[in-house]
């Protein structure tokens, strides 16, 4: 069983419009096309196991209307859930995608509810007693206010001491707390600022050196990306180069990509592959989801096209 963990959720809304426009004091701009969904990054990635047929237990904290709004949505999906509630309401985050610009969405992301230390105990009970049916947990996303930076390494170590692997999608300052748990996989999120561990992120070789950072700490594998379409993964002994045909995608839309790239990386790993197959098809994931308009692409058909132009190179243990 996987269980993924959002302790920040949200319910997404997407708008797509042709322009915006200035209408006197006002930006002004009509949505030709809607999307609105349970989200946040662990989450997303519950929707996407849940569309290739793998049981998965979604958990974190949720409250309000919009918190009842997520658990129905994520019921339908026939996902199981396990969140602990709040007495706030959870966030609700935004995207805005321009025609011909959908690569570059415009994101109004809410901070979310402040959360208390009773919260946060009760939530641990209701994790360490599901980690007893785990074979993977999720740690993806950012932190709400109140809930330590280091959070995720105190679950990514709850998790290792059962012998469960982890998987964290984070960025900023919880990456560092994160990785020192040593997690069996980490991708940093880098949509805001292209360094992680003090390195920039300029080029290929400060990618991998960033990831040597994280391989120190214990963990086995780091993911960073280098662009829309490719991905370098690091080990201890080995580095691969992932790469992506990108003139033949059509983007629609960004929000979720990222996400469906993570689930599709535990999906094969749980059907037997190696990780470095595992990463390219998960890229496929994720290549294809950014081709529908809804978050996580559904349509096995066109993961297998974009699995078919993507080219997975070992470059051994240094760059070439």
């Amino acid at each position: 069983m996987i269980l993924t963990i959002t302790l920040n959720p949200a319910y997404d809304l997407i708008y797509w419009v042709k322009e915006i426009e200035q209408k006197g004091e006002t930006q002004l701009s009509r949505a030709f096309r809607t999307h609105s969904s349970a989200g946040g990054k662990g989450i997303n990635v519950s929707i996407y196991l849940a569309s290739v047929g793998m049981e998965n237990i979604a958990m974190g904290l949720i409250g309000g209307h919009t918190g009842r709004a997520i658990k129905r949505s994520l019921r339908e999906e026939g996902i199981v859930t396990n969140f602990t509630w709040i007495s706030e309401e959870t966030r609700s985050n935004v995207a805005i995608l321009k025609k011909g610009q959908e690569g570059n969405p415009i994101e109004v992301n809410s901070t979310g509810p402040e959360i208390s230390e009773r919260v946060l105990d009760q939530f641990m009970d209701q994790y360490e007693t599901m980690l007893h049916r785990a074979s993977f947990v999720v740690l993806s996303g950012s932190l709400p206010p109140g809930v330590p930076k280091n959070y995720y390494r105190e679950l990514a170590d709850r998790a290792k001491e059962m012998g469960i692997r982890t998987v964290v999608n984070t960025g900023g300052d919880y990456v560092r707390p994160a990785a020192e748990a040593g997690p069996f996989l980490i991708k940093p999120d880098i949509r805001e600022r292209k360094a992680v561990m003090g390195e920039e992120l300029t080029n290929s070789q400060s990618i991998v050196d960033a990831g040597r950072k994280m391989l120190d700490f214990g963990t086995e594998y780091v993911l960073l990306s280098h662009g829309l379409t490719g991905d370098i993964l690091v080990s201890k002994d080995n580095i691969w180069e992932l790469e992506a045909n990108r003139e033949e995608l059509t983007i629609r839309n960004r929000v979720g990509a990222g996400d469906s790239l993570i689930g599709g990386i535990i999906y094969q790993i749980e059907e037997g592959k190696s990780v470095p197959e595992a990463v390219r098809f998960g890229l496929a994931a994720g290549m294809a989801s950014l081709e529908v308009y809804e978050k996580i692409c559904r349509d096995a058909s066109l993961v297998q096209a974009q699995l078919d132009q993507i080219s997975l190179n070992e470059l051994g243990d240094s760059l070439k």
